[in-house]
């Protein structure tokens, strides 16, 4: 509830015509989220998707995987989860990984799956890069030397896109 009031307060006090600031749309859309009201949720994130907002794609990719408001539908959410992913979001490349590594929403890719798992595992919050290194090593398991070597450099070589500020 204090996040819908600082967000609610925060919406009404842009002149009127503005634009809100991305961190105001954040706040609110997250406390929309949180409060179930997944339709207003949606719009705030689209709207920072469409600007480049990693955290926007990613929240609209959760959103789709688990039909929150809306039909799921994997193949979107993932779409999502690639856009964001792409710019260096860590939560969406470990979303991306554990896609890629089930066939959810897309064709299983083992290699794949294990190239965004080992991004994830460089960022974002412990649990969340435990989760992704775990993920990363059971993949590697499966390898042939020669893939990994190959991924390896890809690893190594990886550069995230332009992201929006957040």
């Amino acid at each position: 509830m204090k996040h819908v009031l600082i967000g609610a307060a925060l919406l009404l006090a842009a002149p009127c015509g503005a634009t809100p600031p991305p961190a105001t749309v954040l706040a609110a859309a997250l406390a929309a989220h949180d409060a179930g009201r997944f339709a207003e949720a949606r719009h705030g994130f689209r709207a920072l998707a469409d600007q480049g907002s990693a955290i926007g794609e990613t929240m609209l990719g959760v959103i789709y995987a688990h039909g929150q408001g809306v039909t799921p539908d994997p193949a979107t959410a993932v779409s999502y989860w690639f856009r964001a992913a792409n710019r260096g979001y860590a939560p969406a490349q470990l979303a991306l990984a554990r896609a890629l590594a089930a066939g959810t929403g897309v064709a299983p890719d083992a290699t794949e799956a294990w190239l965004w798992a080992s991004l994830a595992a460089r960022g974002g919050d412990e649990p969340m890069a435990s989760a992704a290194r775990t993920l990363a090593t059971e993949l590697r398991r499966g390898m042939a030397p020669g893939d990994a070597r190959s991924l390896d450099r890809r690893l190594a070589s990886w550069r995230p896109w332009a992201s929006a500020g957040e």
